[in-house]
């Protein structure tokens, strides 16, 4: 119980310190996994997303806005990352086979680079392919650091370089609704996927966002 209690109060210090200084008026409370639950924390909120540009992973532009209509799935990670990251995008690439065929073409993915230093976009692309990413709904993105920047700012991202491909982060899954509202994050290293569908899911139908099932 100690245990758990010690992780909860981890997760509720990222939230302060990452999110409370880019958004006010969350809604609903932080949700944490139950003991012995792998996961993240998990929190409702209520923000608008501006428009941002990078480039994807074929080298093209890359509008934000030009997803409006569809519900989105956005990590950060970066490739050289040996633990969080992979667990990360294995849990959105969970989600993405989950869904039904009438579901793919609403919902899609992004994972935006958190060290554009090595992530080129071949770089992003060849990581992708490892994992069996569907791109046919998923766009890898990197850019310029001060591209990247208010990318970052805007979900609640902190990104503190140490050296050459090693780059410390907050381990952020979010899901943005039809309107390019952010509605839920999670905030840890592998968010359960049938919670992610949960929320995609909800969004899809125009509902609140799932939450956690009662019992």
């Amino acid at each position: 119980m100690r245990k758990s209690n010690q992780s909860r109060g981890f997760f509720l210090a990222l939230f302060i310190v990452f999110f409370l200084p880019v958004a006010s008026g969350f809604e609903s409370s932080a949700q944490a996994p139950r003991p012995g639950e792998k996961g993240a924390s998990r929190r409702e909120l209520h923000l608008p997303i501006s428009d941002f540009s990078l480039t994807d992973q074929l080298g093209r532009p890359f509008h934000f806005q030009s997803l409006k209509g569809r519900v989105i799935l956005l990590s950060f990670v970066y490739t050289s990352c040996p633990d969080v990251c992979p667990l990360i995008t294995a849990s959105a690439l969970s989600a993405q086979k989950t869904l039904r065929g009438g579901e793919k073409g609403s919902v899609f993915f992004l994972t935006v680079t958190t060290d554009p230093e090595v992530d080129t976009p071949a770089v992003l692309k060849s990581y992708a392919s490892r994992f069996g990413v569907d791109f046919s709904n998923w766009s890898l993105l990197t850019g310029e650091i001060p591209a990247l920047l208010p990318v970052w700012k805007a979900f609640g991202v902190k990104v503190k370089r140490k050296a050459r491909g090693l780059v410390e982060h907050t381990a952020l899954t979010a899901i943005v609704d039809r309107q390019g509202i952010l509605r839920v994050v999670y905030i840890g290293s592998s968010p359960d996927s049938r919670r992610l569908l949960r929320d995609i899911r909800a969004l899809l139908s125009n509902s609140p966002p799932a939450g956690r099932p009662k019992t």
